[in-house]
Parts: structure tokens; sequence; C-alpha cells
């Protein structure tokens, strides 16, 4: 797997971010067919977190996901896809729970 030296992983403004959290910018392409290949195919991008997200413990987000401001992300989640604001998520992979007030 190539690395992403020029993504970025950006935070926004008071975000709680809890234990063992795990962010990846780069990962490798699950599309593939990994015994033709010694190069393995990655998928990179950004990762931007919005402002007031709250992401509890244990929760894996994925290379390229967009989590919009006022969101929380429930423990154990693993974050596939762009989150929309002023929402709750969780389970696997992370779906919408609800709209918060």
């Amino acid at each position: 797997m190539q690395s992403c030296d020029d993504c970025k992983i950006i935070v926004g403004k008071n975000c709680q971010i809890s234990h063992n959290i795990r962010i990846y910018n780069s990962s490798a392409d699950p599309h593939q067919d990994f015994t033709k290949s010694k190069i393995k195919p990655s998928i990179k991008g950004d990762v931007l977190i919005g402002d007031g997200v709250w992401i509890s413990a244990n929760v894996f987000i994925n290379p390229g996901v967009r989590i919009e401001s006022n969101t929380v992300i429930g423990a154990n989640s693993i974050v596939t896809k762009n989150l929309e604001e002023i929402s709750i998520y969780g389970v696997v992979p992370a779906k919408l729970i609800r709209r918060k007030v």
C-alpha cells in the first residue's frame, strides 16, 4: 500500500475525540485481486471533521470521509461514507440513527 503524503486529516473546533480512534487517509483498495499484483492499488483522500463533532471510543474512519459539524459517532462504529450534520450515527458500517433536535 502506498502512503498519502499529500493527504490531510483536518479536525474542526470544539470536537470531542475519545480513545482508540483510527483515522486513515490511505488504505488498500478492497476491490482488487490481491493474488495478482505485487503493487497494490490504494484508496487515498483527506478526512475532514467539522466543528463540534463527538467521536466515541473505538471508531474507525476510512480515507476520503467528510464528517459534517455537530455530529455524533457511536462507539465501535466504522465510518465508510460522508456523514450529515446535526445527526447521530452508529453501528458497522455507520448508519444514521437519528437527526439531532
